[in-house]
């Protein structure tokens, strides 16, 4: 099993996202990814959003704990955090956000956006959530 810190950063209703080409195929993902042996949760996000984005992040606090049991012996538990930009007017290309209405966001990984966007149109008011195994839960 992977541990993975992944960031969930909203900016004017749009979400941060990362790209990644597996078997040819371009996939978005909240960005993030595997925690190193001997780092911190919240010194693997900002380091993983900083290689993924280019973009600093301050965690602000935990979300959401999901695992994804994949296809292909892949085991990932995702320790989901909101974060904010450390520069709060850090130019983002647009393509790098995505409109929580928008076709693509069926497709970003892990497949909690509906959760996300859930969440903070309430204003982030739920404490951490264990969301189980996200990827047999959505199909």
């Amino acid at each position: 099993m992977r541990v993975k810190a992944r960031a969930v950063v909203v900016r004017d209703g749009r979400l941060l996202v990362s790209r990644e080409r597996r078997r040819a195929i371009e996939h978005l993902l909240l960005p993030g990814g595997r925690v190193q042996d001997g780092e911190s949760i919240t010194d693997a996000l900002v380091r993983e959003v900083r290689e993924e984005t280019g973009l600093e992040v301050v965690p602000q606090r935990l979300l959401y704990i999901a695992e994804v049991v994949g296809a292909y012996g892949a085991h990932d538990l995702n320790l989901i955090w909101l974060a904010e930009l450390a520069d709060g007017d850090a130019a983002i290309s647009d393509d790098a956000l995505v409109a929580f209405d928008d076709d693509r966001v069926s497709s970003i990984m892990p497949p909690i956006v509906d959760q996300i966007a859930a969440d903070a149109a309430d204003g982030w008011q739920h404490p951490p959530r264990w969301l189980g195994n996200v990827r047999r839960a959505r199909g």
